[in-house]
């Protein structure tokens, strides 16, 4: 892939959790996030989007959430769980991190992926889509930016955004926000 490439990143909220456990880490899917988690990969599936990497928090319910994505999918990509998505989103929930330590994880992506999934935590997806999506430049781009403002990236909620360039440049406004889904569209 080139340089100039146009480049999709499908950020990808874990689904529904149970509320409670000994440790954060290890909460698991609950039956709502189940139903979440498929529905969101049937949706994923429809688009068209052949993710060729997605890079998976090691939470397990971010790596059950991708469990079901992943199987609507009519490929499936390669697939790395990382313990660093988990570690920041955990840190910028804490507001001892900001966003751009997620960014400079992203921009490690190998340059040949043209499509990237992102399983993670919030708020950093929803975070991630404030600082990347550019606003004022496009009606529609605004009112989907709106739809992700006023939905707070809800659980098994889905963002696309085109990156125009090398993932090694991904930053601030550099990215346009093409579609969003929620299990309560």
């Amino acid at each position: 892939m080139t340089a100039d490439a146009v480049r999709r990143l499908v950020l990808v909220r874990h689904a529904q959790a149970e509320r409670e456990t000994a440790v954060d880490h290890e909460r698991r899917l609950d039956e709502r996030g189940r139903t979440e988690a498929s529905s969101a990969g049937r949706w994923l599936a429809a688009t068209g989007i052949a993710p060729a990497l997605a890079r998976v928090s090691s939470a397990r319910r971010t790596g059950e959430t991708w469990e079901r994505v992943r199987a609507a999918l009519p490929r499936a990509p390669e697939t790395v769980h990382e313990r660093r998505i988990y570690d920041v989103s955990v840190d910028i929930h804490r507001r001892e991190a900001g966003i751009e330590e997620l960014i400079a994880i992203l921009r490690q992506t190998p340059e040949e992926v043209g499509d990237l999934v992102v399983v993670g935590h919030n708020p950093s997806l929803h975070d991630l889509v404030d600082v990347l999506a550019v606003r004022g430049r496009d009606a529609a781009e605004d009112e989907l930016s709106q739809r992700v403002a006023r939905s707070g990236f809800p659980t098994a909620a889905v963002a696309v955004l085109t990156v125009d360039g090398p993932w090694q440049s991904l930053g601030p406004s550099l990215a346009r926000l093409t579609d969003f889904w929620a299990p309560t569209d």
